[in-house]
């Protein structure tokens, strides 16, 4: 989302005081008097991880996004209210006890594996239906599946962990507590690498349990779902003892499953198996036997992100099956149709997660979708878009020089969008408008013509679009006859010259420049990536399943950035860990990323901001979380690249920092070197500003939040006025007004 944040006046008093007295230490309560202001947009939502209501009541329902934080509706639907803000804003499993409603069990941590998922710190407990809550445990477990209540005893409780996605960790499998959270017991494991995702009680029999675990793995380049490890079993005894069930399910090698147990009839159990040929299969003997009903697209659509299974409360023959567009089978799988597809199209946002169907009225169904949240009464014919939940995911944001000036930024499989900073009588959901199709990314004005706008999507694919009319048109940069294919990132950057306006840089694994809005591309450089043939296997990426959207795509540029204070200068840095400076324009370059000391090799680049005031001067960060390492990296050069200091030694959002070549030396830095003590930066680090007017303001966007520093990088705090603790993926400082723009990826509002 967008954040219009009038943070630089306050701060730089602030910034002038700390500098007069250098002891003074500043905290999330220092910057209390400054509130951020949400400016939406909540017209298209964000993906929406779990849904659950409380049976019978047609008002209770609870929503959780990926990363936007746990709502809860009084209502029906209509309006929703955050009642996590104070907790990790990534949701992966929500239980309500049956027999006690105001006991909400939440597990942290999107299950849906995509490049771009979040971290959880744990599973938390609530018994005053949302009000105050309690961790119970998990906080190293990363990312919670699902979350079982027995339907007899409230203080049995499984939950599923699915674990850690992008390096080997203990914390995962099926863990059991009998004591309503105050202590666990790990009932299944398999291996640091396999992880339970999914979990189902028999609601007649407890007894029994069924369990799915899976094999996976995430890196930045490639995707790896099942293996020999994957593997479905089931309990007999409470979850005490497990065995694997084989009798029907396929040969070799298994990947994601995903369980659905009859209500009415709980012999008849449903699973979505993920293996070389992918189906449907169906037990009617309580999983001792196994027959494939199913072998179609609609049940095999990329498990690892649609593995959602559920049967209508009240007919064993009536299922859901979670995917681009849900389905629904009334033959007990055999056959399947779209739901809420009609002559006018789909009814509801594409990529549906998560369904709840009241089980004392099984015509009321919510839905979480890629686009918020969809409520229907008529078994899913019709369905109403909740358009208060402000949970739009922006990955970048821009201004443009109007007044009031607009807002610009793209959202997660929400297209890129603007939208005005203020508005009299304030900025509803119509005032944002779309401009282009796809997961949005950057989005720039062109300064020498409003009206145009330039906006790309997923794996590079860049457009110039007129506002007015929304003419748009293709101006990617595309290979000679010569040239090697280019290498475009997922989130491909777009970057607008300070100092010569009109002038485009755009990169793939080379940098381009463009003079003439697009029309033509001059390449300015050689690869600047490692080019590593290791790391270019991305058309094999996705194991059992093959899955390639480009997310994969490695090798290739991911932050841009010339000097406002030199056109020569230009910094450039990589998602394989390249930081590439050239001070002549591009004619020669020089990577630096040798001389950043504490730092892994080939650690990604996630973002570069050179000095407002001395050209010598860049600030960087480096995300190292897509290969285990959750620790914060913020660095300053003011020597262009020959030698950096580290800000904030800090310790990670949630999870303890894993083992990292630095760590021992990070916490034993110095405190005499003048930064601060570990603790002050949280999460892995996003993006990096300096302040256009005083150089001693920073401010820092983390996957866990905000940070400020008034003292150039000595000291941080987090800023917690309006704005939890949500993933900040992008600033930028308008330069008439002087406010802080957020684009947070997860929280919105109108």
């Amino acid at each position: 989302m967008s954040l219009r944040l009038p943070l630089a006046l306050g701060l730089l008093v602030l910034a002038a005081s700390a500098a007069r007295a250098q002891a003074v230490r500043i905290d999330s309560e220092t910057l209390g008097g400054l509130e951020a202001r949400s400016i939406g947009p909540a017209a298209m939502g964000g993906r929406v991880t779990a849904v659950d209501g409380v049976a019978g009541d047609r008002v209770t329902i609870y929503a959780g996004a990926a990363g936007g934080g746990l709502w809860k509706s009084a209502d029906g639907a209509v309006q929703f209210s955050p009642i996590f803000d104070k907790y990790n804003q990534s949701i992966g499993a929500i239980a309500i006890d049956p027999h006690a409603p105001a006991t909400l069990w939440v597990g942290t941590g999107e299950p849906w594996t995509r490049n771009s998922v979040s971290a959880g710190d744990g599973v938390y407990k609530s018994t005053d239906a949302g009000d105050t809550w309690v961790r119970v445990g998990f906080e190293d477990s990363e990312r919670i599946a699902r979350i079982a209540v027995h339907p007899n005893d409230g203080n049995t409780v499984f939950v599923c962990a699915l674990g850690h996605l992008f390096d080997d960790h203990q914390e995962r499998g099926v863990y059991r507590t009998r004591d309503g959270g105050k202590s666990w017991d790990r009932v299944l494991y398999v291996a640091p690498d396999t992880g339970c995702a999914d979990l189902a009680i028999d609601p007649q029999d407890p007894a029994i349990l069924y369990a799915a675990m899976w094999q996976v793995r995430r890196r930045p380049d490639f995707f790896t779902s099942g293996g020999p490890r994957s593997a479905f079993f089931k309990s007999i005894d409470g979850g005490s003892h497990w065995l694997p069930m084989r009798n029907g399910l396929p040969e070799g090698e298994l990947g994601r499953i995903a369980i659905a147990i009859a209500p009415s009839k709980p012999s008849t159990v449903y699973a979505t198996v993920e293996a070389k040929t992918s189906g449907l299969y169906r037990s009617d003997d309580r999983g001792q036997s196994w027959v494939v009903v199913n072998t179609t697209s609609t049940v095999s659509q990329r498990p690892f992100y649609f593995s959602r299974l559920v049967v209508d409360p009240g007919d064993p023959n009536r299922l859901y099956k979670m995917g681009t567009i849900a389905a629904y089978s009334d033959d007990g799988g055999r056959t399947f149709n779209q739901l809420g597809v009609s002559g006018r199209g789909l009814s509801y946002h594409a990529d549906v997660h998560d369904i709840w169907i009241n089980p004392k009225h099984p015509a009321d169904l919510v839905i979480g979708t890629d686009g918020g949240v969809y409520v229907s009464h008529d078994r899913g014919h019709a369905w109403r878009f909740v358009g208060t939940l402000p949970i739009s995911q922006f990955y970048h944001v821009s201004y443009d020089m109007a007044w009031p000036y607009n807002v610009y930024g793209g959202l997660q499989d929400n297209s890129s969008w603007y939208g005005p900073s203020r508005r009299s009588g304030g900025i509803g959901n119509r005032h944002w408008q779309s401009l282009t199709g796809g997961d949005g990314f950057w989005a720039f004005p062109d300064p020498t013509d409003p009206d145009l706008v330039y906006a790309e999507y997923q794996g590079g694919n860049l457009f110039r679009v007129r506002r007015s009319t929304l003419e748009t048109k293709d101006i990617r940069p595309a290979p000679g006859e010569s040239d090697p294919k280019f290498r475009f990132n997922w989130n491909t950057p777009i970057h607008l010259s300070p100092t010569n306006r009109g002038v485009i840089y755009y990169g793939a694994q080379v940098l381009f420049r463009s003079k003439d809005k697009g029309e033509s591309w001059q390449q300015i450089s050689g690869d600047l990536t490692t080019n590593d043939p290791a790391n270019l296997r991305q058309d094999a990426s996705g194991g059992l399943t093959p899955d390639n959207s480009s997310a994969e795509n490695y090798c290739t540029i991911f932050a841009i950035a010339e000097s406002p204070r030199n056109a020569n200068l230009i910094w450039v840095g990589t998602d394989d860990g390249n930081l590439q400076v050239t001070r002549d324009g591009g004619v020669t370059w020089t990577n630096v990323v040798a001389n950043v000391p504490g730092l892994q090799r080939r650690t990604w680049v996630s973002s570069v901001e050179p000095g407002h005031f001395d050209e010598a001067v860049a600030y960087v960060t480096f995300d190292g979380h897509m290969t285990g390492d959750m620790t914060t990296y913020v660095y300053r050069t003011a020597d262009f690249g020959k030698t950096w200091q580290r800000l904030g030694v800090a310790t990670p959002a949630g999870p303890k920092p894993r083992a990292t070549a630095d760590r021992a030396a990070a916490a034993d830095a110095p405190v005499g070197q003048g930064f601060s003590l570990a603790g002050d930066l949280r999460g892995y680090a996003h993006v990096v500003k300096e302040d256009s007017v005083n150089p001693a303001l920073l401010f820092v966007g983390t996957e866990s939040g905000l940070f400020v520093s008034v003292d150039g990088g000595r000291q941080w705090a987090q800023f917690t006025s309006g704005l939890p603790g949500v993933a900040v993926r992008d600033l930028a400082i308008h330069p008439r007004e002087h406010d802080l723009i957020v684009a947070t990826h997860g929280r919105a509002t109108t």
